[in-house]
């Protein structure tokens, strides 16, 4: 008998194990092959078996709300209710109280989600889990909970996911490849080529700026990754970042410079913390750092790879020669704040200091907040292909703007004293570096191409009211020569030599002295690229008296090595004298350190010239075409030339 009611008890067992009342819903994975896309609409179905017949029948779902997005309902069977209990929990009310339902083995409703990326669990709140019970009313007017055990939970099993943006607000979904908002699974990349911003808290995964792409976080507002930062560089450009809020890096920074070409380079770290490990091939290529001193006006080179690069520190780069391009990969932490010390610009030479850019971003010298510059000049010089550009007070050459990019050494000076150089994230701004032209109504420009073998420099000459003959710190730049002596250079000779030399418009009246600087016996041409609204430009060889008109040729000639101060540039027509002549009878004009003078039709003139006070300092007699009197000392001039019957006078400036 005992063994009957064990095997009697063993078959109840089974039969109600195969006829439990359950409930169960599907599991979405790839391996299922049911994994629905970032950002698709899909159902999520709630099956029963086993339940027959019942008042009603009471279901509570939780789900992940940052991975699901609740939509609705659909394929319910009848007198099916669907609502959310709360933002993370659908309830489903199945009956026809007080009349009886059946139940019938099968799907009751599918629960329509959109897929917002990860992972997800499907869970049935039980009377062993949840706020809520799952539960039947009976038609005895009792109700039945679900255990754990008469359910199958199920899931969304997406994990981590790509995701890219290409431009505009990172909090619309249309601006993303998946059609949605990222969340905390995401894999992200900002587009090249595109700018995004963030204008509330957001949270990722990793997040991957491609080259050329930019991404600007605003104030007020946190972005968070559980995993990395990069900051990719390549030869179509950087990527770009400028944090104005709190940025909160799981996992590592770093941020990419590409070098592509075997020039000297200026470098800065745009991330602190940094040394030159992160610049070391082992050899493969060759890569050399270097160290300016301003004491010596030297440099020395960097050997010691565990050197810190520092905070806003320069130094000049340069990879092997014939190797491909390389790219640094700077690791750190990405600067925002305050960057510089206060007396960190040094004068004991000629006050050039060698600093970097120590931001995620391009930076803008001509920023109106940001920055901290005493005692400083208002140049900056950055190399350039080879060769040097500079920029002052919105003008540029060899291709310089306000706009340092990333990564990039540049140099500043300090003018006379200890100086102060500070910046703030406020000067951070993305820019691919242009070219920059003059748009300033009061000033005009001239600028001037020297060109050898495909290898180009520039000088400007920049009249403003503002101006003087003298050193102006903030519309002058000196100039930096090339460090390749095939380099050809052309420069203003005025106050140690000038890349861009700004003069007041009065020198309209007068000329300036420009010389030249290359391979001895090379062909070089002098091109005119920009005169804005001046009439006349003419280039005087003073070594063979050649003239030409700029604005309707170049001037091409022989390099001659022992030759300085070789060309005048002068804003009135020198070729026709009988022109000239027949309105003035002379032109009198300064060139370097000697007052010209023009005659025609005089047999003979009487010149002289006076200084300021009256003062008679030189006087010459001449029956020459060309004049020339040299001067010794700078300043203004009056200038008298007689025939005897005619009188002309000008007043001149000697620099």
């Amino acid at each position: 008998m005992k063994r009957i009611i064990i095997f009697l008890s063993m078959a109840l067992f089974l039969s109600l194990g195969v006829n439990a009342q359950t409930l169960s819903t599907d599991t979405f994975n790839s391996g299922n092959g049911n994994l629905p896309a970032v950002g698709a609409n899909f159902n999520v179905p709630i099956n029963a078996a086993s339940i027959g017949d019942l008042f009603t029948l009471t279901v509570y779902i939780e789900y992940d709300n940052t991975i699901l997005s609740y939509t609705g309902s659909a394929n319910a069977i009848a007198n099916t209710t669907v609502t959310e209990q709360t933002a993370s929990v659908i309830k489903v009310i199945i009956g026809d109280f007080p009349n009886t339902t059946t139940i019938s083995d099968g799907k009751l409703v599918d629960l329509q989600f959109d897929f917002l990326g990860g992972t997800s669990s499907l869970t049935f709140h039980t009377s062993d889990y949840g706020s809520y019970s799952s539960n039947r009313l009976l038609t005895d007017y009792s109700t039945v909970h679900f255990a754990n055990a008469d359910v199958t939970n199920g899931a969304v099993e997406g994990g981590n996911y790509d995701a890219t943006i290409s431009g505009g607000d990172w909090h619309t979904g249309a601006n993303w490849s998946t059609t949605v908002v990222p969340n905390t699974w995401a894999n992200v990349t900002v587009a090249s080529g595109t700018e995004t911003t963030i204008s509330a808290d957001a949270s990722v995964t990793s997040v991957t700026v491609g080259p050329g792409g930019q991404l600007t976080l605003n104030s007020g507002f946190g972005l968070t990754t559980t995993a990395n930062f990069a900051i990719q560089s390549d030869a179509t450009g950087q990527g770009s970042f400028i944090n104005n809020g709190t940025l909160t890096v799981g996992g590592t920074q770093t941020a990419q410079c590409y070098v592509g070409d075997d020039n000297w380079h200026g470098i800065a770290a745009p991330v602190s913390g940094e040394d030159f490990n992160a610049m070391f091939f082992n050899y493969n290529p060759e890569v050399w750092v270097s160290e300016f001193d301003e004491g010596t006006a030297s440099y020395s080179p960097v050997t010691d790879l565990n050197t810190s690069m520092g905070d806003m520190k320069g130094w000049m780069t340069e990879v092997e020669t014939g190797q491909s391009p390389v790219t640094f990969t700077f690791e750190g932490t990405f600067r925002t704040g305050t960057v510089g010390t206060a007396n960190n610009m040094f004068h004991t030479n000629a006050g050039h200091n060698l600093v970097g850019n120590p931001f995620t971003s391009a930076i803008d010298w001509d920023a109106a907040s940001g920055w901290t510059k005493t005692s400083m000049y208002n140049a900056i010089y950055l190399t350039s292909g080879g060769s040097w550009a500079s920029y002052v007070g919105g003008i540029g050459t060899n291709g310089g703007t306000q706009y340092i990019a990333m990564n990039q050494g540049f140099f500043v000076q300090s003018n006379g004293g200890i100086g102060t150089l500070q910046m703030t994230n406020a000067v951070c701004v993305h820019n691919t570096v242009g070219y920059l032209k003059s748009a300033n109504s009061e000033q005009q420009i001239v600028r001037l191409e020297i060109e050898d073998n495909g290898l180009v420099d520039e000088t400007v000459i920049r009249l403003a009211d503002n101006a003087t003959y003298e050193f102006d710190g903030d519309l002058d730049a000196s100039k930096f020569y090339a460090f390749n002596s095939n380099y050809p250079q052309i420069f203003s000779t005025a106050n140690g030599n000038l890349s861009i030399n700004s003069l007041p418009f009065s020198v309209l009246e007068e000329s300036v002295a420009l010389d030249v600087r290359g391979v001895d016996g090379n062909m070089m041409t002098i091109s005119l690229t920009e005169f804005g609204d001046i009439e006349e430009l003419y280039l005087k060889d003073e070594l063979n008296g050649n003239v030409t008109n700029l604005k309707t040729a170049s001037y091409t000639f022989v390099y001659d090595a022992e030759v300085t101060n070789r060309f005048t540039l002068v804003f009135f027509d020198i070729t026709d004298v009988d022109e000239n002549i027949a309105s003035d009878n002379a032109k009198i004009f300064a060139y370097d350190k000697n007052i010209q003078v023009v005659l025609d039709g005089f047999d003979r003139a009487e010149i002289s010239v006076y200084n300021l006070l009256g003062q008679v300092v030189k006087a010459k007699s001449t029956t020459s075409l060309n004049t020339s009197i040299p001067m010794d000392k700078t300043g203004y001039y009056l200038v008298k030339v007689s025939n005897g019957e005619n009188v002309i006078t000008k007043k001149v400036f000697i620099k």
